[in-house]
């Protein structure tokens, strides 16, 4: 008869009392001193004791392959590579800063010629933490780089009232973290498909820029604009699969200030990067070959080139390094949840690259010297790498978040991705008629009003943006939003006891508080009661008697008329009725254009 064991018994005592049978069973003759002091039993339980082990490392290995059950960060990282998810290390908190200096007059202005340019990659700190300026800060503009208007202009005056210097303040994006430069010469033996090089520090929050220059003796560090040059420049992907970027059309002139004309291109030099279970990034570049490119050199064809090409590296992945080369990574390092930091602190100058460029040298020192830094607002976003269950739910999920805009929320978080040098709405409203996807635009003028005079540098990059995202038989068009300028006329009860222009002006305060702009989205209804409430609660106030709304159209306000109905067309008194609500349309914003004569408050007393 055959031997049969029963591999169902896994663990120390089922496999003990196994090997006691079966010996009992086979080897009587042999074997039969079963004491717990025998050698024979020490042998048996040694055995099971192997069994146990073996079983125990065979169910751990098999739940490691199990996306539910997997406790290893190497496995679930191995398992949301397979699933082509990107997980993500530490998050940097960012904030804005106040960058200000003092420039001398100019005639009935500032001297123009002495407002300073700082490059981007600007250190400042505070509460122990050191943040980078995303772009450059050319104080000369009264527009950030994306376009927003981010100036002010504050007179000095001396004892007699004389205007002797200007203020100015460009109100900038910082991340946390701090620019780090790594470089390495490239060989031979690195020319190979789906290199990988391991940047030294285990805190790399972000990629800013890879190049990749002629030669391999370089002693010096390349510049920023070296950093920015498309020739010689690595793209950074989600996947090595993916091969267009959104980046400047040189050729075609922008109609607006601050802002770059952008398009689609196809790019072979790409790269990803992956975070290992210790927290270091790996940088992996493509697989391709770009001896292709030697074909050039005759006089052929440069379509039929491109198209050999294209058959060649079919599947390529991208490019592989060039030999006798020097490669340099520029990386930013720091992030985690404790650089949150609360506002005003951020006032130290670190490292700042600043050009000024007046005639006198004095001046352009004493400029230089001027600089302050400050954070109005606490920095956020900061938050430490995703724990195991994090990133479980993330390769959960992943499949649920496609690269695509298929909804109106698609379209919306899409626009807000686009590269912030190729401008960005202030507000976006998105509309959807069977194919037809409309997506109306207002941005902010120089005075801090919204706008729908936008731009076609604009609305061409949004709509261009949006072609590699938008469904296969879906119609785009970029529109201009529309502006609603609003009037309030309020009566209050108040108490003779308190300072009707302290009354007055805290009313007026907490209306101009509740309808700024930052408050509302597009399309979002304004409803009164809540405001009435707010004004009830100022001291001294006993009751909003009255309030009224009215619609300014025409002259320095916008063409816009409110959709809903009006109390007295003559005066453009709104209907409040409805729900006492200012009733929102998805392509509108209202706004009070000019707050101080476009807010009446009139008392009376008890």
């Amino acid at each position: 008869m055959a031997q049969k064991i029963p591999y169902f018994a896994r663990n120390f005592a089922d496999v003990r009392t196994e090997l006691v049978n079966y010996v009992r069973q086979y080897y009587p003759q042999i074997f039969n001193d079963f004491n717990d002091a025998s050698v024979g039993m020490m042998l048996l339980e040694l055995n099971a004791a192997v069994g146990d082990m073996l079983s125990f490392n065979t169910d751990r290995t098999f739940q490691e392959t199990q996306i539910n059950f997997a406790q290893e960060r190497s496995s679930i990282l191995s398992m949301a590579r397979t699933f082509g998810l990107k997980v993500p290390g530490k998050r940097a908190s960012a904030t804005i800063v106040d960058f200000s200096v003092i420039v001398p007059v100019f005639g009935d202005t500032f001297d123009v010629t002495y407002a300073p340019m700082i490059r981007q990659g600007a250190q400042v700190s505070g509460g122990g933490k050191v943040f980078e300026a995303v772009s450059d800060i050319d104080f000369s503009s009264p527009f950030s780089d994306n376009g927003t208007p981010n100036r002010l202009v504050i007179p000095i005056l001396d004892g007699s009232g004389n205007i002797i210097n200007y203020t100015l303040t460009k109100r900038e994006l910082v991340i946390n973290g701090s620019t780090k430069i790594f470089k390495r010469s490239v060989g031979q033996n690195d020319v190979r498909p789906f290199f990988e090089v391991t940047l030294p520090d285990n805190d790399v929050i972000a990629i800013n820029s890879i190049i990749t220059l002629e030669g391999t003796n370089y002693t010096e560090t390349p510049t920023v604009d070296q950093f920015l040059n498309f020739n010689d420049r690595w793209y950074e992907m989600d996947a090595l699969a993916e091969d267009k970027v959104f980046i400047e059309d040189q050729l075609s002139p922008s109609t607006q200030s601050g802002i770059k004309t952008g398009k689609w291109s196809r790019v072979d030099r790409r790269f990803i990067r992956e975070y290992t279970d210790l927290g270091f990034t790996n940088i992996i570049f493509g697989g391709g070959s770009q001896d292709i490119g030697s074909l050039c050199d005759f006089d052929v064809d440069k379509t039929l080139v491109n198209r050999i090409g294209d058959f060649i590296n079919n599947m390529s992945l991208g490019t592989t390094l060039t030999p006798n080369t020097t490669m340099f990574v520029s990386y930013r390092v720091g992030g985690g949840a404790g650089t949150n930091i609360g506002p005003n602190t951020v006032n130290t100058v670190n490292n700042v690259n600043m050009f000024v460029n007046g005639i006198n040298p004095a001046i352009n020192a004493s400029v230089r010297n001027s600089l302050t830094v400050n954070n109005p607002l606490p920095a956020t976003g900061g938050k430490d790498e995703p724990s195991v269950e994090e990133i479980r739910n993330l390769v959960r999920y992943n499949f649920s978040a496609q690269n695509r805009a298929v909804t109106i929320k698609d379209y919306q978080s899409r626009i807000q991705l686009m590269p912030g040098q190729f401008g960005a709405p202030y507000r976006t409203g998105v509309l959807e008629d069977q194919n037809k996807v409309s997506v109306y635009i207002l941005t902010l003028n120089s005075n801090g009003s919204l706008s729908n005079q936008t731009t076609s540098t604009l609305r061409g990059n949004i709509s261009d943006y949006l072609s590699e995202y938008r469904m296969m038989n879906d119609y785009v068009e970029i529109k201009n939003g529309k502006v609603i300028n609003l009037a309030f006329d309020c009566e209050l009860f108040i108490d003779n006891q308190y300072p009707q222009t302290q009354i007055i002006s805290q009313a007026i305060q907490e209306i101009k508080k509740y309808m700024d702009i930052n408050n509302f989205d597009m399309g979002e209804s304004v409803y009164i009661s809540q405001l009435i409430e707010n004004i009830n609660n100022v001291g001294g106030v006993l009751n909003v008697i009255n309030l009224q709304i009215f619609n300014k159209v025409g002259g320095d306000y916008s063409l816009n008329e409110i959709s809903q109905t009006l109390a007295n067309d003559g005066t453009g008194e709104i209907d409040l009725s409805q729900n006492y609500a200012l009733i929102g349309d998805p392509i509108s914003m209202f706004e009070i254009k000019f707050p101080a004569i476009d807010i009446r408050v009139r008392v009376r007393t008890n």
